[in-house]
């Protein structure tokens, strides 16, 4: 039987054309967000070692369409399958786009699913804004932070203690600012309410570390037209060499190898499943 603190992390892809991220704990799978179709979704965690039938509900961030695939609505829901579980800010966005109400469940706060415990934390994306999330199971937390807007008051904290965290580091300002992408685009990526840059991410990401070590750090969300991993890559070796060691940079198109946090923190190391 799986350890009552046993939890894994496993980004199934991540990006601008779609966005999963499965955590596993000891009595079951939550999927945050599901910007993949089904079969895709499916696809992806088969090739991982994970069981699609093994997913209790699906935890949406924000209802951006690159987070929430329309191909789930002929999936989720009904008395035995999958739930939908939206923060409540954003239930009637979400019922806008043709979600059936009985198949979503809202929430705002602390909230519990598939002996996961789940707490929220508001973020500025956009209007409606996005959420990261802090998922525990006994002593083990997993921590994700996409489509940030920007760092405000209270997100390191909120993020501090995890053992893995999956972090937003979208793009490079030189290379968006030469993208010929229209400015008004570029201002809200930019501009506090979009996304973080690589450097921004680092900071973030350093400051957790330095208040409760890290095992692992899984970037996600590279804009494929204004990022490089290997741009990401230098600008952790050279300013954050022990923490570069515990990070990998996730792809759009295929899954990372699964984390899996199994030890105490003063022993854990990055396991890939």
């Amino acid at each position: 039987m799986p350890h009552a603190d046993a939890l894994t992390v496993c980004v199934l892809g991540s990006g601008s054309s779609g966005n999963c991220t499965a955590i596993a704990g000891p009595a079951g799978m939550v999927l945050v967000d599901c910007g993949f179709s089904p079969r895709d979704t499916r696809r992806r965690m088969e090739s991982v070692g994970l069981v699609p039938a093994d997913v209790r509900a699906v935890v949406l961030t924000h209802p951006d369409g690159d987070h929430l695939h329309d191909g789930w609505k002929r999936t989720l829901g009904g008395l035995a399958g999958p739930r939908l579980v939206v923060r409540a800010r954003h239930a009637p966005a979400v019922l806008a786009m043709g979600w059936h109400r009985s198949w979503v469940d809202e929430y705002d706060g602390a909230f519990e699913l598939a002996g996961l415990s789940f707490d929220s934390f508001p973020m500025p994306h956009d209007d409606l804004g996005s959420t990261a999330l802090r998922v525990r199971s006994g002593r083990r937390v997993a921590a994700h932070a996409t489509d940030c807007g920007r760092e405000t008051r209270g997100l390191a904290e909120f993020l501090a203690g995890a053992d893995v965290l999956c972090l937003e580091s979208n793009y490079d300002p030189a290379m968006q600012l030469a993208s010929g992408r229209p400015q008004r685009l570029q201002d809200r990526i930019m501009g506090g309410s979009g996304h973080l840059s690589n450097a921004q991410a680092l900071a973030l990401a350093a400051r957790v570390h330095r208040a409760h070590p890290l095992s692992a750090v899984l970037l996600v969300h590279l804009s494929r037209q204004c990022n490089c991993p290997r741009l990401v890559e230098r600008l952790w070796a050279e300013s954050e060499p022990a923490l570069h060691a515990r990070m990998q940079v996730t792809a759009q198109d295929r899954p990372a190898p699964p984390v899996a946090v199994s030890a105490r923190m003063e022993h854990a190391t990055l396991f890939d499943a």
